[in-house]
Parts: C-alpha cells; sequence; structure tokens
C-alpha cells in the first residue's frame, strides 16, 4: 500500500509556520523597561502606561484608606516605579512595581520564616484588608495561603488573594512579590480578572519571569 505523505508534509508545514509566527510575536509582545534602583522587567508593549501623576494618586488614595482605618504603615517611604494596565477599558490586568525604604526585613528574615510564621502573616493580613474595606479598600473573598518563592536569586515573600470585582463584575486574583534588596523592599503586584485567566495568568507570569533586580 502506498503511503500518502502529502498530509505529513503539510502537518510540518503548518506547525513551523506556527513556531515561527509564535517566536516573532513573543519578540514583538514585549519590551524591557528598566526602572530606578536596578529594576527591570518585561512588560507587554500594547499596555498603557499610567503617568506620574495617576501614580501619585494612586498613593495617596492608599495612603488616605490605611489612615482612615487607624492602620499603621511602613516606617519606610514608599516610591511608585511602574503602574500598567490592560487594554483594552475596563482593563482585566494589572501591573505595579513600588520600592520601599528602608524595608522592614531583610532576606536573612525570610529564610528563617517558619509555616507557622507564614500562617501568622496572611492570618494579620486578612485583619488589615477587613479594617480597609469600610474606608473604600478592597473587599477579600479568599486569603490565600503565603508562601516564600525564590525569584532572581533572592527570596521572596508572596501573598495572594482574591479579591471581588467592581460592580459584581469577575473577580480579580492579586499576588504581591515581596523581596528585600539591599535595604530596600522591593513589591510587584500583579492582578488579574478571573473570568479572563487563560489570557492574563499567562502573560503576568511572563512578566514575572523576567523581573531583575
Amino acid at each position: 500500500m502506498r503511503v500518502n505523505i502529502k498530509n505529513p508534509i503539510l502537518t510540518i508545514f503548518t506547525i513551523l509556520m506556527l513556531l515561527t509566527h509564535s517566536a516573532f510575536a513573543q519578540d514583538t509582545s514585549f519590551r524591557n523597561v528598566q526602572l530606578s534602583y536596578g529594576i527591570s522587567l518585561d512588560v507587554p508593549s500594547h499596555w498603557t502606561v499610567l503617568p506620574k501623576d495617576n501614580r501619585k494618586n494612586l498613593a495617596a488614595a492608599s495612603q488616605a484608606m490605611t489612615d482612615n482605618a487607624g492602620i499603621e504603615g511602613s516606617s519606610g517611604r514608599k516610591e511608585s516605579l511602574l503602574a500598567m494596565n490592560a487594554i483594552p477599558n475596563p482593563t482585566g490586568a494589572i501591573i505595579r512595581v513600588s520600592v520601599t525604604s528602608p524595608a522592614d526585613y531583610t532576606q536573612s528574615d525570610l529564610g528563617e520564616t517558619t509555616s507557622t510564621d507564614l500562617e501568622e502573616i496572611r492570618t494579620e493580613m486578612l485583619k488589615i484588608f477587613r479594617k480597609l474595606e469600610p474606608t473604600g479598600g478592597p473587599k477579600i473573598n479568599e486569603m490565600q495561603p503565603v508562601r516564600i518563592e525564590k525569584l532572581n536569586n533572592h527570596l521572596v515573600l508572596v501573598m495572594p488573594y482574591i479579591r471581588a470585582g467592581v460592580n459584581n463584575s469577575s473577580p480579580w486574583q492579586v499576588t504581591q512579590y515581596k523581596i528585600p534588596v539591599h535595604n530596600h523592599l522591593i513589591e510587584i503586584t500583579l492582578s488579574h480578572r478571573q473570568s479572563d485567566d487563560i489570557v492574563w495568568r499567562p502573560i503576568l507570569e511572563r512578566v514575572k519571569r523576567s523581573v531583575k533586580f
């Protein structure tokens, strides 16, 4: 019986074309951003970068909510370095990068953190969120387990949670990455709407893996 090789060849050709297109898209869909304190990361090239005045308004709102709730914040000075929103509006994913100086804890502190410590942090964070909610803070649906990961050869305190969406929309997955480096605390917050998880999760994972400092 003669084997028909046209279909396999066509299949291989199609796969090669798809891989070529995928590689090209990967090269053009992200751009590298260099921030202060030696921080860099790859971000989607078409997302909206919020101007400095917008970042200042977000910082002021955060400070106001904390003050109005009677919560004592960090003793350090927090500086917003990057705020990006996915398009189109209303946005479905967000990137935030900030640095607090000096840091409240060190790499050594994270290295000595136990599972009991992590559970206490989770419990304390949920209490803080509950206090913030009446002053305009997010409504937390679930405070997920706090963990420690490694990123760029540094220990990272990872604090994930699910917050309610606005106007009964889909909930959002929010993950905060806190990295103490050289007496600074780098904080990277990656958030996305859960209903579009298949789109936003791989993009934000790509952003996280690209972070260097």
